[in-house]
């Protein structure tokens, strides 16, 4: 009713109504308005709106991460930025810098150097390279920063690699790396460190005929490529090819590479094919050429004296090794086990090259080979026994950075044991645990099947899992949910991505199992397909645009959205 007056008898007169335009400008603005006023979970509020009504708009995407970030919600805010990367705008690489930022007030400096450094190698004359800069030079200062240091010194880069395909081949993630790099060599066929890293995915996934084709590949477009030549000895050796790899060890024998990095690659391959010699030598050469070597550098130096039963020399270099990296406790570790080879009067001791965790050679059922001349009673067994390995890597399971927990959790699984799966239940129903920790923990209780039911911690609540697998086979059995996989796989092999259709499989058969108590009604497979295909390409890293897969799927972009989050949301693919 209109102020003074009453109602007015006879034909009510039309009023003007401004409608308001409910879009994405409209809430952008009252979320600006919002920051203005320094009330963030309005401003929360409204960019989640926005991206709702732009949601292929990265800008839109990092402005909720900032927000987010500004809330203390970290690892929301990296989530949300691994999104815009991987799906929206892999060339927006402001993002790793933000990432940086929030990985730093997480307390993860290792990770914070790792993409402040991949910030300044993707984008050095960035926005915010001055930043990214100072950034690394106070964390080295304060944290030790040598991920950081090897990045920007130019020196051998064995930890924290930018390249993802070489993150999945570390973490053991094969499949994922093959898929990725099939289609980085399928856009740059001529590109050499994809197709030998192509080739080991291939070597780790059994397939060893394409192993050495890739790797031999290489060599006919670089005939002097020494990573394609380390490989290939490898692969000739695992195929039983032994005039090829007679005929490329002799070549590798006498090479002594310069540059660090190449050292390092020729020295490792060596020590692999027991050639202890060469590779002491390599390294010998490596560790005088560098003005402080680094403590993987001396391990492997110290392996290869310790294989070729010089143990004066290995414990010197392994005391060096504890100096520089006492926290590791990779040195300590390896003089205890050297003190106790001498006890047994070997001739040698076998170990390892790689620079790994503490026991991480000693899971069960490993059983270590006794050296020439080792006799069987000759004294106590150098390794710590399982009790000790078992109780140290549950401390770390407990006690950890979350880093280290997500590294230790596959080693105290091999293990099992009813304290193991109590561990792996409190992470996975933990809401503030990190999600890098879960996904190791949802893989450990696959491998562990555990009885009963497991509660999972998702965003969206919590979900009861059978992980029997026996318990989900009825679900993947309708014929509908069996359509949404045909359906993907037969379009990913229609495009020529045999290995992405094999990711997809993969992914449904954990979603399957995951989500069988309580299954989503299927009333269009399509949606579903469409979402498994973008799910797998998220996976592995890949860019994608729904609006295409949707397309080609004939489905609606907001509904294949909604299932492609539920997939990703219950397998944990934020990476």
């Amino acid at each position: 009713m209109a102020k003074g007056g009453g109602s007015r008898v006879g034909s009510p007169k039309r009023q003007k109504v401004a409608l308001v335009r409910m879009d994405a400008t409209f809430f952008f603005e009252r979320a600006v308005r919002s920051l203005d006023r320094h009330d963030l979970p309005r401003a929360l509020k409204y960019f989640r709106k926005v991206v709702e009504y732009e949601p292929d708009n990265p800008v839109n995407h990092c402005n909720l991460a900032g927000v987010l970030s500004e809330l203390g919600d970290y690892q929301s805010s990296n989530e949300v930025l691994e999104r815009v990367l991987h799906e929206l705008d892999p060339h927006m690489y402001e993002c790793y810098f933000y990432m940086a930022n929030n990985f730093a007030n997480l307390g993860l400096y290792d990770l914070a150097q790792e993409y402040a450094s991949r910030y300044l190698e993707v984008d050095p004359e960035g926005e915010f390279a001055q930043e990214a800069e100072e950034m690394l030079d106070i964390l080295a200062e304060e944290f030790g920063g040598q991920t950081a240091r090897r990045r920007r010194d130019g020196r051998i880069r064995l930890r924290g690699e930018e390249d993802v395909a070489r993150r999945f081949l570390e973490e053991g993630r094969f499949l994922d790396a093959a898929a990725y790099l099939e289609a980085r060599v399928r856009e740059h066929p001529g590109a050499a460190v994809e197709r030998n890293n192509l080739s080991l995915a291939y070597y780790y996934l059994g397939d060893l005929r394409k192993a050495v084709e890739t790797a031999e590949s290489v060599l006919e477009s670089h005939p002097h490529n020494l990573h394609a030549k380390c490989n290939l000895a490898i692969f000739y050796r695992a195929a039983g090819m032994e005039e090829q790899y007679r005929a490329l060890v002799n070549q590798l024998r006498v090479l002594r590479p310069i540059q660090g990095e190449y050292a390092y690659k020729l020295g490792t391959t060596m020590g692999l094919l027991q050639e202890h010699r060469a590779a002491y030598e390599i390294f010998s050469s490596l560790a005088r050429r560098l003005p402080q070597p680094e403590p993987a550098v001396l391990h492997a130096l110290a392996a290869a004296a310790a294989n070729l039963g010089w143990f004066r020399r290995a414990a010197e270099l392994w005391k060096r090794v504890h100096a520089a990296d006492p926290a590791s406790g990779i040195g300590r570790y390896y003089l205890e086990i050297l003190r106790g080879a001498v006890e047994r009067g070997w001739s040698s001791l076998p170990v390892g090259y790689q620079y790994l965790l503490p026991y991480a050679d000693a899971a069960p059922g490993f059983r270590f080979p006794a050296a020439k001349g080792a006799g069987p009673n000759t004294g106590r067994d150098p390794w710590p026994s399982e009790a000790a390995v078992r109780s140290s890597l549950m401390w770390v399971l407990h006690n950890g950075d979350p880093v280290t927990r997500r590294q230790v959790i596959p080693l105290v699984v091999a293990f099992g044991g009813a304290d193991v799966e109590r561990a792996l239940r409190g992470i996975l129903l933990s809401e503030d645990e990190y999600v890098w920790v879960k996904q190791a923990a949802l893989k450990g209780m696959f491998r562990l099947q555990p009885e009963g039911i497991v509660e999972i911690s998702l965003p969206s609540g919590v979900l009861p899992v059978n992980f029997r697998p026996e318990s989900a086979k009825r679900l993947a059995q309708r014929p509908e949910w069996q359509r949404i996989v045909e359906l993907a796989v037969q379009e990913l092999q229609d495009r020529g991505e045999d290995t992405l259709a094999k990711v997809a499989m993969e992914i449904w058969a954990e979603f399957t199992q995951l989500i069988h108590l309580q299954a989503p009604r299927v009333r269009k497979p399509e949606l579903w397909a469409g979402a498994l295909e973008c799910a797998a390409r998220h996976r592995c890293h890949l860019p994608f645009s729904r609006k295409e897969v949707a397309e080609r799927y004939r489905v609606s972009q907001q509904g294949l959205g909604d299932r492609l989050w539920m997939i990703i949301e219950t397998c944990m693919l934020t990476d």
